[in-house]
């Protein structure tokens, strides 16, 4: 029985950190964070780190103009042959301007939700720039599969997760916690 108490201190620590983790964020934006472009996108897309519960309102995009005016018409749609993705039509006469786009999410993993915001300007006239397209790297540091990425285009999302960072700190944390009850579990046990 004693054997089985760090294990299981273990697992828990473990299950706890993975749950925390789960979120269905924005790894990728079209149009980008920040994007310049001189014609008008016919959508605003989101691919998300995970797939998204389908729940009647739980996972949309909300376009705004810069009055606070919402120019979205109807509701995001989650792609059915790839559940990561969430995108939005934008209306064929959207004025020259700046947008803010603002997401919901809902895990389907675990019931998570997530928020944030990103921007973008339409103006016919200005230079054109892509703007920040990958918003998150994967947990292993690298980038989104199937592509070089410069680290200057890495930005935090505005979503309620900060990056990876808070997740190793909780996981180092429960584990030092679980590790040092075991041990004091197990000292006290060996006293005569």
């Amino acid at each position: 029985m004693r054997l089985l108490a760090l294990p299981a201190a273990l697992f828990i620590a473990l299950a706890v950190v993975a749950l925390a983790a789960a979120h269905a964020e924005p790894v990728k934006v079209r149009p980008g964070d920040g994007a310049v472009l001189n014609e008008r996108p016919a959508e605003v897309a989101l691919d998300m780190s995970q797939e998204m519960a389908r729940e009647a309102g739980a996972n949309d995009i909300d376009v705004f103009d810069a009055d606070g005016n919402e120019v979205s018409a109807v509701a995001a749609v989650i792609d059915n042959a790839n559940r990561s993705r969430l995108t939005v039509p934008l209306p064929a006469d959207l004025l020259p301007g700046r947008y803010t786009v603002e997401w919901k999410t809902l895990s389907s993993e675990d019931g998570d939700p997530a928020s944030g915001t990103v921007s973008f300007t339409y103006d016919p006239a200005a230079a054109p720039a892509v703007g920040k397209e990958v918003l998150r790297e994967d947990l292993l540091g690298g980038d989104e599969p199937g592509g070089d990425v410069p680290a200057a285009q890495v930005v935090d999302i505005g979503g309620d997760a900060g990056g990876v960072t808070w997740v190793l700190v909780a996981a180092v944390g429960v584990a030092m916690f679980a590790l040092g009850a075991g041990g004091t579990f197990l000292l006290v046990q060996k006293r005569p």
